[in-house]
């Protein structure tokens, strides 16, 4: 078939008519392509559950353990009747009932870390920083159905180990964690206790020179392929802390020593997370470029940065929780920083991407969360603040897509 010839003028119009209608589509294709991905990140945030006055438990700093209902148990360093820190239960639904006062005497009193929860039993192991036999911290077990406590160790103060910040992680039936205080050094330590209470230092932090293995652990160990990994806040070749692993018998390893400035991050406060390889994630509470944070990943023992924070950015701030490992991401919280710098709570890619999926407006939906995210059913991820909500004094809350 034989087209009437056309002129250059009508060709050009043609032409520029063609571009028109392609660069329309391509527009129309990214823009459908950023809304999906911002669907994909919408998260609604709500409050279950807003702390108020003693007897009522109240400013937890912790991370939350579930049961096989779904109820979430926890630890708050304030409130109860005794106003000296309680463990606490919240439902699904949101109905929050102390399940035990601390009264600060042998039994212990303001815990700080998140529980342990026994598959077997439900019963729930913990530390307080204060209380127990010398008011240097205890280790205990906690029936979450009776009330009853026990307390498994009470720290002396000196190579024993004082003041553990940490929660515990249980390996058959000894429990692992660490002090921030006391230890031969008196930088801090790694213990174990077993069933019948004995307790043993499997390392003494010694953060003076020559050693420089670090000090002031703040978070407790992960248990991975049967060896155990964890941070000290200071310490090592720069005294800005470290990531270390240690075995069952205490054999110890120092893995990276954070050099701190621009380039890299500086006092870890959370603990470790990893990926499907092995290669190990975590934050740094100050740091960075800005001096805010990072996030970090150690692969063979060298450390590359995947993100800095910005002080007072959007993106968030000073983390002081450890990641989850979901599907090939990791999810945290920062204490501060986002749109009202109350904190967010962010995913990050295994190539360094950030998206922050809430910022905390700094009111009723609870700002400055401590603590690391619990997944729950439905992508549901739950966590608390320290402050906001009702009372002012600290949510539980809940992320869902």
């Amino acid at each position: 078939m034989n087209f009437p010839p056309t002129s250059s003028a009508v060709r050009s119009l043609e032409g520029k008519q063609v571009a028109s209608r392609v660069w329309a589509f391509v527009a129309s294709c990214l823009l459908c392509t950023l809304s999906l991905s911002a669907m994909a990140l919408a998260q609604a945030e709500s409050v279950i559950y807003s702390f108020a006055n003693p007897p009522d438990a109240f400013s937890p700093k912790c991370n939350l353990v579930r049961d096989t209902a779904g109820n979430m148990y926890g630890t708050t360093f304030s409130g109860g009747s005794h106003n000296l820190g309680a463990v606490f239960m919240a439902t699904p639904a949101g109905v929050e009932s102390v399940i035990y006062n601390f009264a600060g005497g042998a039994d212990g009193s303001h815990p700080v870390a998140g529980l342990f929860r026994d598959a077997k039993t439900g019963n729930l192991f913990g530390t307080t920083v204060y209380g127990g036999a010398t008011n240097n911290g205890t280790v205990f077990v906690l029936n979450p159905t009776t009330g009853t406590e026990t307390v498994l160790y009470s720290f002396k103060g000196g190579q024993d180990g004082a003041n553990p910040y940490s929660s515990v992680v249980r390996a058959g039936t000894t429990v692992f964690g660490t002090t921030y205080n006391g230890g031969a050094f008196g930088y801090g330590t790694v213990f174990k206790v077993t069933a019948a209470g004995k307790e043993a230092v499997l390392h003494s932090f010694n953060s003076a020179f020559p050693t420089l293995d670090g000090s002031y652990p703040y978070a407790g160990l992960v248990l991975n392929k049967g060896i155990f990994y964890g941070t000290t806040t200071l310490g090592g070749a720069s005294n800005l802390g470290t990531v270390f692993s240690i075995t069952k018998t205490g054999s110890y390893a120092l893995i990276y020593s954070f050099k701190g400035g621009s380039p890299d991050g500086q006092t870890p406060n959370g603990g470790v997370a990893f990926d499907k390889s092995g290669n190990i994630y975590g934050t740094t509470y100050a740091g960075g470029q800005d001096n805010a944070g990072v996030v970090y990943v150690l692969s063979g023992g060298a450390e590359t940065v995947l993100h800095h924070f910005a002080r007072n950015g959007a993106d968030g701030m000073n983390s002081y929780a450890s990641l989850i490992f979901i599907k090939g991401s990791f999810y945290g919280t920062t204490l501060q920083g986002g749109s009202a710098n109350a904190g967010t709570v962010f995913k990050i890619t295994t190539s360094g991407t950030e998206s922050v999926l809430h910022a905390f407006t700094g009111g009723a939906d609870g700002y400055n969360p401590y603590s690391a995210l619990v997944q729950g059913a439905n992508n549901t991820f739950y966590s608390t603040t320290l402050v906001g909500g009702t009372s002012n004094l600290g949510t539980v809350f809940k992320l869902t897509p």
